[in-house]
């Protein structure tokens, strides 16, 4: 009667390795939130400068910083990293 429906319970290994690939890329998200976490609190304490934060952030998750961030430091003349 649904022949045209596949059965999901039947193992794709084609399927498992796109989910296995899934899974992943949300760990490594999970990894990238908790770094720029981290360089966020060592920021706030005073432990690292405002452009080791920022070359930090590039090197973690590049691209990510806002265009404006950057704009920001150009257009007030502060150092880029």
């Amino acid at each position: 009667m649904n022949a045209h429906v596949k059965n999901p319970t039947a193992v794709d290994p084609q399927r498992e390795f796109v989910l296995a690939a899934l899974r992943t890329v949300c760990k490594r998200l999970e990894h990238i939130r908790e770094e720029v976490a981290f360089h966020g609190t060592s920021l706030a304490i005073g432990a690292i400068d405002v452009q080791t934060a920022m070359r930090w952030v590039e090197e973690v998750a590049p691209g990510c910083l806002p265009i404006e961030v950057k704009a920001t430091f150009l257009a007030k003349g502060w150092p880029l990293p």
